[in-house]
């Protein structure tokens, strides 16, 4: 793929980046990143998508994989992350949701613009993911439009070593994610399962234990929850990550400041664009943050049928923290 970058500004300015980039590009071969770059995308679902490999012969319409097998024959093994959602099904019907159309669609895109390290965001893109994400390339789509997937690929084994930092270790926040365990979306059939349970117990804990400042906080484990369904533990250790440090600064910390700030921030928009119903709370002598916080710490994942949280899921990652006030 040829990329050309047309700069307009004046020349002294053009030629100055283009000397940062060349030195940023020598700088990156002599790390020896690039040599790590082919076996990363091949984690990768989108590399799969895009060959002529015909990586969907052993999933089903919904994406997940087919573990029946025939007599004989080994279970169908696959190098791409993916969540639990391969196992136990994604939520929703494949036909009502099109996810054949959205497949296709975004096969064409992402031939022609780039995936996941390379991925090139134009126009077309956040159209496409207003339209939806196909269940199985959702995962990935998360980590690459919110930045975590370079997390990923610049830190590899580092979720792996917390998880063997942490054996046999006990805190206040492993006690909290203990209680809150089997409360993230027991509706879903994976969390009903030992696996998914566990892998939720993991995900939490390591994120705890590399963030003390921020420990554990409550709606983390149905964001946890949420995201495993369409992504490996490691892609959602990183996930959160960004999301907690960058994406909603200070919505899990112990203060909760950045959620109780949005608060007063929606409050006033409801009031100036939504008058009767903001003076419909105040006849009742009820806050709108009683109903409003729950939504913004948990993305609205628990606010409604999960097919749709997760079209909301998709924008967010794609258009930022701006989504949580207009759905609201």
């Amino acid at each position: 793929m040829k990329i050309i970058v047309q700069l307009t500004s004046l020349r002294p300015t053009a030629d100055l980046f283009c000397s940062l980039l060349r030195e940023a590009l020598k700088a990156e071969l002599q790390r020896g990143q690039m040599k790590a770059v082919k076996g990363f995308v091949k984690t990768c679902y989108s590399e799969g998508l895009v060959s002529l490999s015909g990586v969907s012969d052993n999933e089903r319409e919904d994406g997940s994989l087919i573990t029946e097998t025939k007599e004989g024959c080994p279970p169908p093994e696959t190098e791409f992350h993916g969540g639990l959602g391969l196992q136990f099904k994604f939520p929703g019907d494949p036909k009502k949701l099109r996810e054949a159309s959205k497949i296709k669609l975004w096969t064409t895109y992402l031939k022609n613009h780039g995936r996941n390290l390379t991925l090139l965001r134009y126009p077309q893109c956040t159209r496409l993911v207003q339209v939806g994400l196909p269940n199985r390339l959702r995962g990935e789509m998360w980590e690459t439009l919110s930045g975590s997937i370079y997390l990923r690929f610049s830190n590899p084994g580092v979720y792996d070593q917390l998880l063997l930092d942490i054996q046999g270790m006990n805190s206040t926040s492993f006690e909290d994610i203990e209680k809150d365990l089997h409360r993230s979306l027991p509706e879903y059939a994976g969390y009903q399962a030992g696996e998914g349970i566990n892998a939720l117990r993991r995900v939490l804990r390591a994120y705890s234990h590399r963030n003390p400042e921020v420990g554990y906080c409550q709606a983390m484990n149905i964001l946890a929850a949420a995201i495993l369904i369409y992504m490996s533990e490691e892609q959602t250790f990183w996930l959160l990550e960004v999301l907690c440090d960058r994406l909603l600064p200070g919505y899990y910390s112990p203060t909760m400041h950045g959620t109780l700030l949005d608060q007063r921030v929606f409050e006033s928009l409801v009031t100036r664009c939504l008058p009767m119903i903001s003076d419909h709370f105040q006849a009742v002598d009820v806050q709108l943050s009683v109903a409003s916080l729950p939504w913004f710490l948990s993305l609205y994942i628990n606010s409604m049928p999960m097919v749709f949280a997760f079209r909301i899921a998709d924008c967010f990652f794609c258009m930022g923290p701006k989504v949580l006030f207009q759905v609201g």
